[in-house]
């Protein structure tokens, strides 16, 4: 496995999957600098030591790039991505906001003195194939979310290509772990069952591929040497039916309620199978899942219930 580079820059170091990037560049000790908006919630990163904070209102203002320069960064992982809850993913600010982020974000990684560049996209730039996905796959979008990630994560290689940097483009799978975004299909699950309601779900024939969050930050941390170069599906291989996910769920808590199955009528465009193949990224970092989903939704389940019993104790 590469080295990891000496000092990274993370934008969106207080969202999901970029605070859990930034823990474990400090888990192992690697100097980290969290690029944050002044109104950005800290609560992921409240409690965590170990790495600078530069405040920032736009990505291009006069003196960020020289404020990065004097802290000799090698790689600038960026993680910030907004509007990615329900309607939003089919809303304008996707291509508004969103691609000139990224762009800019490229622009900084090479004004700062960074030699590689990492960007996440998503699955749902190849849209819906609904069969084993490698990087070579045709990117087919249906959701402005995906149209976006891709011109974002073509323009973004592309420029970085133009001023001499190593680009990688991670395309993303679905996430999983604590601290997700409550609206999601897991958290959903285990808030439903633990309020005492019957989850409102689809048919749940789906079999989708998860990948815990300290896997999919040690993924992306795989290809932050400083060299690496390529778009690579970060996702764990693996596929399992929503409805067995949910079994999982339901057994992990002990609760007699049944999902109610069916009551929401699958999308027009409705993604069936959903697996990443992974060899691109193992061949080139030796990263390799480590959690399975067993675990994880332990993981997940015990998070989430001491936050339902300390939000029950508050009441």
């Amino acid at each position: 496995m590469s080295a990891l580079a000496p000092m990274v820059v993370v934008s969106g170091a207080t969202g999901f999957v970029g605070a859990a990037v930034l823990r474990q560049l400090v888990s192992r000790g690697a100097g980290a600098v969290a690029l944050v908006r002044p109104t950005e919630d800290r609560q992921r990163i409240a409690s965590l030591g170990g790495y600078q904070t530069v405040s920032f209102r736009r990505l291009d203002e006069p003196g960020l790039a020289e404020q990065l320069r004097a802290r000799q960064p090698a790689v600038l992982i960026h993680c910030a991505w907004g509007g990615l809850a329900g309607a939003e993913r089919e809303a304008a600010c996707q291509i508004t906001d969103n691609v000139p982020l990224t762009i800019a974000s490229v622009s900084l990684a090479a004004a700062c003195g960074c030699r590689q560049w990492i960007g996440l996209g998503s699955q749902a730039e190849y849209g819906n194939p609904n069969r084993v996905i490698a990087e070579s796959a045709p990117t087919q979008p249906t959701t402005i979310y995906g149209k976006a990630k891709l011109a974002a994560g073509l323009a973004a290689l592309a420029l970085c290509e133009a001023t001499g940097l190593a680009g990688v483009w991670l395309r993303l799978f679905q996430i999983y772990g604590p601290g997700d975004v409550p609206q999601r299909f897991i958290p959903y699950v285990i808030r439903e069952f633990l309020s005492g309601r019957r989850p409102q779900l689809t048919a749940c024939k789906q079999s989708w591929d998860y990948l815990y969050i300290d896997d999919a930050a040690a993924g992306i941390l795989s290809a932050a040497d400083g060299s690496t170069t390529g778009v690579f599906n970060l996702g764990s291989g693996q596929t399992w039916p929503l409805t067995q996910i949910v079994g999982m769920i339901k057994e992990e808590l002990g609760t007699p309620i049944e999902p109610a199955y069916g009551a929401i009528p699958y999308r027009p465009d409705q993604v069936m199978h959903l697996q990443a193949d992974i060899g691109k990224l193992r061949a080139a970092t030796g990263w390799s899942p480590r959690v399975g989903l067993v675990e994880g939704l332990r993981l997940v389940i015990g998070w989430e219930r001491e936050l339902f019993a300390a939000s029950h104790k508050a009441g």
